[in-house]
């Protein structure tokens, strides 16, 4: 039987990739994420040459892409050099996947649309069905023997406005992502993906959150994508620093007062630690002036913006909404390192210098709440990450007693964690050396 043949084969690709995303199951399964995440998609594929107009199938098929994606961009560069395994690639084909969704979800409402409207006029006339009776009886109609063949169904939900936003959506956050990609490398032209955003989903999102009612949601969304392209145009001297520096402000005035959302005011934050981050890359490549003048230039910006990152993420961590309070406190503490990181030579900003110890000190305390807070939450990524960040700063203060034992029972982790916060710009060489075990 055909359907029910296409109902098993796209109900394993579904279970597939929900296995993916669910970490703490993946040590019960054979493989990794990667493999599984491999055949995930390999399952969707088959299920689409069995049905090709099937509009969760495309959005799905999506999804495992833009995971794939992701987990590849995030591994080691070995990752790459397998066949079609190139994250550009994958997100790419990810949109493709995604486009074609929108347009049979839209052919399918506009469907759906033109028989209510048929319905809808025919009911003006309604037959009424003529009844016999005679004698007493009523004559029913006829009721055929149930057949032998089975038969099966599945219930499809209906196309509507909100399906349409959800698919219009996703490309937006694929092409944050791609952003991010385009930034890390800082070769790549952007210029194809802000086309894509202008010419197929922009004007199309506006008329979508109208009609849904989903104005925040879709107004966040743009504003991270539009802080992701910013990003990635300065990264590949597209935008000069200031034009970078005003779409970070603009791209948050569409959500008209934040202050009580906390998910607004975490990825703004994001996008304020990003622009420290990228800025400080761009002085090490020397692609802005001397690094001697444009680090000193530099720093009062940089200053204001990790500020205000720091500010966004106090105003979120007072709020109930508040999703993750371990990562934000977690932020919280980076954004006092990265602070202090303006110290450093060869160009350091007075005010940092002259209050590295103080700002070591809120660091602390930022990390030692995450680390509560990711305990009593069993959050034991961000519980580890935070114990350990809290001892290299206690390390720092000229307290190596609790780094030291860390270090005993989790020394590959340690230094993975010393490692990324020096590539990040929040120790600096001299820092490393200091924290030698």
């Amino acid at each position: 039987m055909p359907f029910l043949h296409l109902a098993l084969t796209e109900k394993r690709a579904r279970l597939q990739y929900d296995l993916a995303q669910q970490p703490r199951l993946l040590q019960h399964l054979p493989g990794d994420l990667l493999a599984l995440l491999r055949t995930a998609l390999v399952s969707h594929r088959y299920a689409l040459e069995i049905s090709q107009e099937n509009a969760d199938l495309l959005f799905n098929t999506g999804q495992v892409l833009t995971s794939l994606a992701e987990l590849i961009s995030e591994g080691p560069p070995e990752q790459t050099d397998a066949p079609h395994a190139d994250p550009l690639h994958l997100y790419q084909e990810a949109l493709e996947f995604f486009q074609r969704c929108l347009s049979l979800q839209e052919y399918q409402l506009t469907q759906a649309d033109a028989e209510a409207n048929a319905s809808a006029t025919g009911s003006m006339d309604v037959e009424k069905r003529d009844v016999e009776v005679g004698e007493g009886k009523i004559s029913e109609p006829n009721q055929s023997a149930p057949s032998d063949e089975d038969h099966w169904a599945t219930i499809v939900e209906p196309v509507t406005p909100n399906s349409l936003l959800d698919s219009l959506l996703v490309q937006v956050e694929t092409l944050t992502s791609v952003c991010g990609l385009l930034s890390a490398r800082g070769t790549d032209d952007p210029g194809w993906v802000e086309q894509y955003y202008q010419s197929l989903l922009h004007e199309r999102i506006s008329l979508a959150a109208k009609e849904t009612g989903r104005y925040r949601e879709s107004a966040l969304t743009k504003a991270k994508f539009r802080c992701a392209l910013a990003e990635a145009g300065f990264s590949t001297a597209r935008l000069d620093i200031s034009t970078y520096e005003r779409e970070i402000v603009a791209a948050y005035e569409d959500l008209v007062d934040f202050s009580a959302d906390a998910e607004a005011l975490c990825d703004r934050a994001d996008a304020e630690l990003a622009f420290h981050v990228t800025f400080r890359k761009s002085l090490q490549r020397g692609s802005i002036g001397t690094m001697q003048e444009s680090g000193a230039a530099s720093s009062v910006i940089r200053w204001k913006h990790l500020t205000k990152a720091l500010d966004s993420l106090t105003t979120a961590s007072k709020l109930v909404n508040a999703k993750n309070l371990p990562r934000i406190h977690l932020r919280r503490g980076d954004s006092e390192m990265h602070r202090r990181s303006l110290g450093f030579a060869p160009s350091p900003y007075e005010i940092a210098a002259k209050s590295a110890t103080t700002l070591l000190k809120n660091a602390e305390i930022f990390y030692r709440g995450a680390a509560k807070v990711a305990t009593a939450e069993a959050a034991k990524d961000e519980e580890a990450e935070a114990f350990i960040k809290e001892a290299v700063v206690a390390g720092l203060l000229g307290k190596m007693s609790k780094l030291q034992e860390k270090a005993s029972g989790e020394k590959a982790r340690v230094h993975e964690i010393v490692g990324d916060m020096v590539e990040e710009g929040m120790l600096s060489m001299d820092d490393a050396q200091k924290l030698i075990l």
